[in-house]
C-alpha cells in the first residue's frame, strides 16, 4: 500500500497527475487502510529533507493528506450538535510540526500529533485450557483469539453492552467519538436523568498500538480526579471490537464555542474572572493527584448551564514526579504519541520534554487572556517555538490592574523557568484584591454624600455590599467559624445580600453542605441518619436548585439508602422468621435491626407491621403459661418499646406488672 501511495505522490508531483486524481486515489487507499496516511506523511518527510520538494509543496501535501484521513474518519457520522464536547479538536497526524509554517502550526486549536509509533495491529486474545502436550518449559496456557463482534456503522440507534444505547453524535477528539446514550439501567431503575456520554475509539486510532490501554489510562486517571470542575468519568467497557468509556453528560457549551462568541456577546472583567477561577481548582486538583493534563486548550473546557465549569478530555495526561519520586512503569506510555495543540503548547512540550505543571499553567493563561481580551489570542496562535523568534508580545488588557497585568504575562512567557510555577499562585494573581487606596476612595466618597446631603441611602448600601465581598474574602482565605455563622445566618438576609453571597461561596457552601451530609449519613462508617441528610441536602438545593453536583450527592445518598434498606428488609424478615425478636448476646436480632429502621426512614411501613406486634404479645403469652417470667417480661417491654400503641400489649403488660407486685 504504501509503495503505491508514493507511487501516486511522485505522479503528481512530475504532473502525471491531476490534483483531483491525486486526492481521490490517496482517498482510495486510506480507506482500505488507514495505517498508510501516517506512513505517506512519513514519505512527503523525507522528500522535503532530501530537498525533492519545497516547503510550501511539503505544507500543501500534508495539509491534503490530513484532509483526506478526517474526512475518511469522519464519513457517514453526523453534525456535531450545539452541545459539542471536541468541536473543532479533530487529530491530525503530522511528522514533523516544526517544519511547518507558523500559520500551520497555530492558526487553529487542532491537536497535532508530531510523532507516533509504527502503528501496529492489536489482537485480543483469551486465556484458554492449558495444552497438556505443551511441554514443561512453556507455559500452562494456550492462547484463542477471541471471536469478535463488530458493530458496523457505528451510530445513533446502536446498543453497546445491551445496556446503552446511542442518541447523537457529539463530536469528536483526537482519540475518540463522543456520543449522547441512554443508560438503561437507569431507565430501569426509573432514574430522572439516565443520559451519558459516551467517548468511542476512532477507527483510526484502534490501529495505533496501544490504543485500548490508552483509553483505559484515560478512564482510569479521570476516576481519580473527583472533583467538582471536572468532568465525572463513570467507567471503561467494551462491546466486540468497540472500546468505550462512559462519562457524565454535560449540558451547556464548550468554552472555545464561547471565546468564539465573545466579539458580539463580550461578557463582563468579573464573569470571565470567574470562569477563570474555576478552571484553576480544577487544574490544580489535578496537578495535586500528580497529573498534568497536556492538552489543556477551550476546546477541553465546558461551560454547564448552571455557569460552572469542567475540565474534559485527559486522554494524554502523563503523570508527574518530583526529584526522587519512584515513577509508576506501565505498558502505555502517552508521550509516545507527542499530541500538542500548537496555540496552547510551551516549547518544551513541541521539543518532547518531560511533564510539567508550568506546561499547563501556559495554555491556562492563553485561554485566561483570550476570556479577558475579548477572545484575542495572546499570540495570535502562534506556535510557542515561532513566538521567540518573531519577537510577539501580549498587549496589556485594559481593566486589569498591575497585578494581574504581570501575573498573565508570567503566565504567558515561553521560557518555562520564568513562568509562574503553580496554578494556585495564578490564581491567586488574577483575583481582584481590595488595596487600600480604594478603601481611601470609599471614605472621600461617604464624605461627599455626606456633604452634598443626598444619595447617602443607596451609599450605605453600597458600603454594605463591600463588606460583604470583604466577607467572602475572608471566608475563602479559610476563616471557618465565618463560613459556618455566614450559612447559618443565610435566611434572614436580604434577597440582594443573600444572592451575593451564594454566588460568591458557591464552592465553599456546597462543600460545607456535602461534608454535614457526609457526618450524619454514611452507612459503612455507622452514620444512618438518613432524614437529616435529606434535609440539609434541601437546605442545599434551595440555594443551589440547579448545581449538577448536589443532584450527583442526592445520587449517591439514595443509592446507599437504597442498598442498606434491602440489607436491613432481609435482616428484619429473617429474625421475623426465626422468632429472634428479643435481645441475644451476638446482636442478631430484630431489637438491631428495628433501631436502624427507624434512623434511616422513620415512616417506613415495617415499623407499623402489626404481624410482629402480635408475635410478641403471643411469645409474652407463652413464656408465662411456661411461668417463665423473666422472659416474658422480656418480649413485652421490647414489643412496647417498638409499639407503645399497641393496646393488647398495653392491657397484657398491666397484668404482669399487677401479678410481679402482688
Amino acid at each position: 500500500m504504501t509503495e503505491i501511495c508514493q507511487s501516486i505522490i511522485d505522479d503528481f508531483l512530475s504532473g502525471v497527475l491531476e490534483e483531483a486524481d491525486f486526492e481521490e486515489g490517496l482517498a482510495s487507499i486510506f480507506s482500505v487502510s488507514s495505517d498508510t496516511s501516517t506512513q505517506t506523511q512519513v514519505y512527503l518527510q523525507q522528500l522535503f529533507t532530501q530537498n525533492k520538494i519545497d516547503r510550501e509543496q511539503f505544507r500543501k501535501l500534508s495539509e491534503t493528506v490530513s484532509k483526506l484521513n478526517i474526512e475518511l474518519t469522519l464519513r457517514g457520522s453526523q453534525a456535531a450538535t450545539d452541545i459539542s464536547y471536541f468541536d473543532e479538536d479533530q487529530t491530525l497526524h503530522l511528522t514533523d510540526a516544526s517544519e511547518s509554517d507558523s500559520d500551520s502550526l497555530g492558526g487553529s486549536d487542532k491537536t497535532v500529533i508530531i510523532r507516533t509509533d509504527t502503528a501496529m495491529p492489536v489482537t485480543d486474545y483469551k486465556i484458554n485450557q492449558a495444552d497438556p502436550q505443551q511441554s514443561d518449559s512453556q507455559p500452562a496456557i494456550k492462547l484463542k483469539k477471541k471471536e469478535k463482534v463488530e458493530h458496523k456503522n457505528l451510530g445513533p440507534g446502536v446498543t453497546l453492552k445491551d445496556r446503552f444505547v446511542l442518541l447523537e453524535r457529539l463530536g469528536q477528539g483526537g482519540m475518540g467519538v463522543v456520543f449522547k446514550a441512554k443508560d438503561l439501567l437507569k431507565v430501569e431503575a426509573q432514574d430522572k436523568d439516565p443520559y451519558v456520554a459516551i467517548k468511542v475509539l476512532t477507527d483510526a486510532f484502534k490501529k495505533y498500538s496501544g490504543s485500548f490501554i490508552a483509553l483505559q489510562r484515560e478512564a482510569s486517571k479521570a476516576q481519580r480526579l473527583a472533583h467538582p470542575n471536572i468532568a465525572t468519568v463513570y467507567d471503561f467497557d467494551r462491546d466486540g471490537d468497540t472500546v468505550f468509556m462512559t462519562m457524565e453528560y454535560l449540558q451547556g457549551k464548550p468554552l472555545n464555542r464561547l471565546i468564539k462568541e465573545l466579539p458580539q456577546k463580550p461578557i463582563s472583567k468579573e464573569q470571565a474572572l470567574y470562569i477563570i477561577e474555576q478552571l484553576c481548582h480544577g487544574l490544580a486538583y489535578a496537578h495535586e493527584k500528580k497529573l498534568i493534563h497536556s492538552d489543556f486548550k477551550p476546546g477541553n473546557c465546558f461551560i454547564l448551564s448552571d455557569g460552572s465549569v469542567k475540565l474534559l478530555d485527559f486522554g494524554i495526561a502523563r503523570a508527574s514526579t518530583t526529584a526522587g519520586e519512584e515513577k509508576d512503569n506501565t505498558m502505555f506510555d502517552p508521550s509516545k504519541l507527542s499530541a500538542v495543540t500548537p496555540a496552547y503548547a510551551t516549547p518544551e512540550m513541541f521539543a518532547g520534554m518531560s511533564p510539567d505543571p508550568r506546561d499547563d499553567i501556559y495554555g491556562l493563561a492563553c485561554v485566561a487572556y483570550q476570556l479577558l481580551a475579548g477572545g484575542k489570542h495572546p499570540y495570535n496562535k502562534v506556535a510557542a517555538p515561532k513566538i521567540k523568534e518573531l519577537g510577539i508580545k501580549p498587549k496589556p488588557i485594559k481593566g486589569l490592574d498591575r497585578r494581574q497585568q504581570k501575573t498573565l504575562l508570567k503566565g504567558l512567557t515561553v521560557v518555562r523557568e520564568e513562568r509562574i510555577p503553580t496554578v494556585d499562585k495564578f490564581r491567586q494573581g488574577m483575583q481582584s484584591r481590595k488595596s487600600y487606596g480604594k478603601q481611601i476612595i470609599l471614605g472621600l466618597l461617604f464624605l461627599v454624600v455626606i456633604v452634598m446631603g443626598f444619595g447617602y441611602q443607596p451609599f450605605l448600601k453600597f458600603q454594605k455590599e463591600q463588606e460583604l465581598y470583604n466577607k467572602i474574602d475572608k471566608i475563602k482565605a479559610g476563616d471557618k467559624a465565618l463560613m459556618i455563622e455566614t450559612i447559618w445566618g443565610l435566611d434572614q438576609l436580604e434577597t440582594d445580600e443573600k444572592k451575593i453571597l451564594s454566588i460568591g461561596l458557591r464552592r465553599q457552601i456546597i462543600n460545607y453542605f456535602k461534608d454535614r451530609i457526609g457526618s450524619v449519613f454514611r452507612p459503612d462508617d455507622g452514620l444512618y441518619d438518613y432524614p437529616q441528610a435529606i434535609n440539609l441536602l434541601k437546605q442545599a438545593k434551595q440555594l443551589y436548585p440547579d448545581s449538577v453536583y448536589l443532584s450527583s450527592i442526592e445520587d449517591d445518598i439514595k443509592e446507599q439508602k437504597d442498598r442498606l434498606m434491602t440489607r436491613l428488609i432481609a435482616l428484619y424478615n429473617k429474625y421475623l422468621k426465626e422468632k429472634k425478636l428479643i435481645k441475644t448476646p451476638t446482636g442478631e436480632d430484630m431489637t438491631t435491626i428495628i433501631p436502624l429502621l427507624q434512623k434511616v426512614d422513620p415512616k417506613h411501613y415495617l415499623l407499623k407491621n402489626e404481624q410482629l406486634a402480635e408475635l410478641y404479645l403471643k411469645m409474652a403469652e407463652n413464656q408465662l403459661i411456661k411461668k417463665q417470667y423473666k422472659l416474658a417480661g422480656e418480649y413485652l417491654r421490647t414489643g412496647l418499646k417498638f409499639f407503645p400503641d399497641n393496646s393488647r400489649l398495653q392491657s397484657l403488660n398491666k397484668q404482669f406488672n399487677a401479678q410481679s407486685e402482688s
